[in-house]
């Protein structure tokens, strides 16, 4: 067999450094990271804002996740995603920026830029209601807020 016909027959061995993730993957570890050993109470109270009996817990919570991702996102690119969000006006205008969050991700060199926006993602899965929709803007409010105050970008 010549040498060029021996590479043909060759399994492709995947390089695991290129090796993505997918972003439901990322979203479950940052989401147990958000959750910090608290109830899934908290993580839906994230869309339920108004009716929460925990708001101080959910905002301790999503100051920590922050903090912890602030610096592997810069403040541009929350800020554009952010924009995005500020701009929605129904449930069916949040799951179009689910293509966004994607491009955004994949831009990422580091695995918590790609985690913390599978986060949002996680979040825009989630939405189903108006009160649902406004509660997640909210929440992007503070999301933004506290990676202001962390960023150092």
């Amino acid at each position: 067999m010549s040498q060029q016909q021996n590479y043909l027959h060759k399994p492709f061995s995947k390089d695991k450094k290129n090796e993505k993730d997918s972003l439901q993957v990322l979203a479950d570890k940052a989401k147990k990271i958000f959750l910090d050993n608290s109830d899934e109470t908290v993580f839906k109270d994230l869309l339920n804002l108004q009716e929460s009996k925990q708001l101080d817990k959910v905002f301790k919570l999503t100051d920590q996740f922050v903090a912890k991702y602030a610096e592997s996102v810069s403040t541009s690119q929350l800020r554009n995603v952010y924009n995005e969000v500020v701009k929605i006006q129904d449930v069916g205008d949040s799951k179009l920026i689910r293509p966004h969050l994607a491009y955004v991700a994949a831009r990422q060199d580091k695995n918590n830029a790609r985690e913390f926006i599978a986060f949002i993602d996680l979040l825009i899965q989630q939405v189903n209601t108006k009160n649902e929709l406004e509660s997640f803007k909210k929440t992007m409010e503070a999301i933004v807020a506290y990676h202001k105050y962390y960023a150092k970008n």
